[in-house]
């Protein structure tokens, strides 16, 4: 795998490093941070995904539909012949996630930001296990 974009991809992953160090402190004490860990889950993968494919494609998703995303990722992963596509099992369940963890009235419960959490560290390992020349460079 050549990396496309490797400013834009260590950008990104930057990014994504940040939410996910930032998740991981605050799961630490659950109650005070709740929504805002469940969010952190989601924008480490958007980021995380970000830097995949800048480095695959040379650009990312801006579509407003983060689905869209996931669709893309897909192709990424069957175009490099991966056959294992948990991660974007994963990533799609934090995307359909978003929309209720951001702006739903509801108060988040602990098994919805743990799954939150779950979801987030296995779609980071699962990308870095794949995606390790783009990730790693």
């Amino acid at each position: 795998m050549k990396n496309l974009d490797p400013v834009a991809t260590r950008q990104y992953i930057e990014k994504a490093d940040h939410f996910l160090q930032t998740m991981k402190l605050a799961a630490l004490e659950l109650a005070p941070y709740r929504t805002s860990i469940a969010l952190l889950a989601v924008h480490s993968a958007i980021s995380l995904n970000d830097a995949i494919a800048c480095g695959l494609t040379a650009k990312r998703s801006d579509e407003q539909d983060h689905l869209s995303a996931v669709k893309q990722l897909e192709s990424i992963s069957r175009k490099h012949r991966i056959q294992n596509l948990n991660g974007v099992g994963h990533f799609r369940w934090l995307l359909t996630q978003k929309t209720r963890i951001a702006y739903g009235p509801e108060r988040l419960d602990d098994a919805l930001v743990l799954m939150s959490v779950d979801k987030a560290e296995r779609f980071h390992s699962w990308a870095y296990n794949y995606f390790k020349e783009i990730l790693h460079a």
